[in-house]
């Protein structure tokens, strides 16, 4: 075996060496690609069950504005439509999209159109260098070959001496440094396309991250703006109809009181609108027991309506403090709507204990109603949310004609 043969053998070793890592790599970043794409899907979605679930507004109440604002969250497009039909706007070929059926609102579906995440274009932009280079590659490696084997045909045919063997290995040595250059360009083209594809993946988890702390802190101020203004405001309502119903007001002093009821109500409901506000004052070194008072005592007092408390000692004791402000937020809302929607005249509040867990109760004389199994409002969803966090629960016992009652159970804080 001459030195032709064996440059001819390692160049085309080294080729398909080439060729082999080039295709793996292609091969990676397909599979890459495809990952990060479902990721991406998977993380839509979570995010669009964690919205639908804190909104607990069924889809035919969503306008335009909803659907912008609550696409905006999501990074994309929005679109509910029946099953029976399809949707307005096709989903654009360049974007993810997806369509999935609502549990709990059934015959309802959602289709949810985002633009390609940056590290998705990256992958595909990778994909196609990838594709370039093995091309440039194949050209540039097989130069060398048709030139080494152009010289040996031209030395065997013409059996010149005018070429000496030292200027032919040479030119062959020549050719095998100048594949070996050309490689080691394109590995280090590659080293750099791979850091810049780790950069944006990096930029994109911190994107992702930022965006999941926005939409759980606006989910949160929704909670507590419905939990504590909003029932307050309803609080200064009802107070403002018990001194209405007093005759003895002048007409003057009246046509005020009048002015105000209207304010709140629409402040109420502008509040309502919006849920956005600032974290309300907690409540810090108070009793439970205290805080119950305070709860009764912002109520109008009125001889239509009888409150009554049945506290365990022993319960009440082993409340802790840091869970008194979310469970004085659940039992006012309970409380709140035995008022507006029941229109109860007895309010009993309990609590009592087992060996496990603690109970506390708010139950009514009201006018009732039918639980429904995909939610039955903003402040009940609130109100199961609060509890879940609390690790406990909530049960809605109600039948119309015949009162509520809203029992919520945790479990007994072990000992220290």
């Amino acid at each position: 075996m001459n030195l032709t043969t064996r440059s001819l053998g390692l160049a085309l070793l080294l080729l398909l060496l080439f060729l082999g890592a080039a295709v793996t790599l292609q091969w990676w970043l397909h599979r890459e690609t495809q990952r990060l794409q479902t990721m991406a899907v998977d993380e839509l979605r979570e995010r669009l069950s964690s919205a639908l679930a804190a909104s607990g507004r069924p889809p035919g109440q969503w306008n335009d504005r909803s659907l912008r604002e609550l696409g905006a969250m999501l990074g994309g497009t929005v679109e509910f439509y029946p099953t029976d039909k399809t949707p307005r706007n096709p989903a654009r070929a360049a974007a993810l999209s997806f369509t999935q059926d609502l549990p709990a609102f059934p015959g309802w579906q959602v289709r949810v159109t985002s633009a390609v995440p940056a590290m998705l274009r990256v992958q595909v932009l990778n994909q196609r260098i990838m594709t370039v280079i093995v091309l440039l590659a194949l050209l540039l490696a097989l130069v060398p070959l048709l030139t080494v084997l152009l010289d040996s045909r031209r030395t065997l045919s013409t059996e010149s001496n005018t070429r000496s063997p030292w200027a032919a290995s040479r030119a062959q040595a020549v050719g095998i440094e100048h594949f070996a250059k050309i490689s080691n360009e394109r590995t280090a083209a590659l080293a750099e396309e791979h850091g810049a594809r780790v950069r944006a993946e990096e930029n994109l988890q911190v994107n992702r991250t930022m965006l999941d702390q926005s939409v759980g802190e606006r989910i949160r101020l929704g909670r507590e703006l419905h939990d504590n203004i909003s029932q307050t405001l309803y609080a200064v309502c009802l107070t403002l109809e018990s001194v209405q119903k007093k005759n003895t007001l002048a007409p003057e002093l009246k046509q005020r009181v009048d002015q105000c009821m209207a304010e709140l109500r629409r402040l109420n409901q502008e509040v309502r609108a919006y849920l956005l506000e600032l974290e309300p004052a907690r409540v810090h070194g108070q009793s439970f027991a205290g805080a119950v008072a305070a709860l009764i005592s912002a109520f109008p007092a009125e001889d239509a309506v009888k409150f009554e408390q049945r506290l365990d000692e022993e319960a009440v004791a082993l409340i802790p403090a840091a869970q008194t402000a979310d469970i004085m937020n659940i039992l006012r809302e309970a409380v709140s709507n035995s008022l507006r929607h029941g229109r109860a005249r007895k309010i009993t509040l309990l609590a009592g204990r087992s060996d496990r867990e603690i109970a506390l109760a708010v139950q009514d004389d009201g006018a009732g109603f039918a639980p429904k199994p995909g939610g039955n409002g903003h402040g009940l969803s609130n109100m199961q949310v609060r509890a879940a966090a609390l690790g406990g629960s909530l049960r809605i016992d109600s039948t119309p004609g015949k009162g509520t009652r809203i029992l919520l159970t945790l479990p007994v804080p072990s000992a220290v």
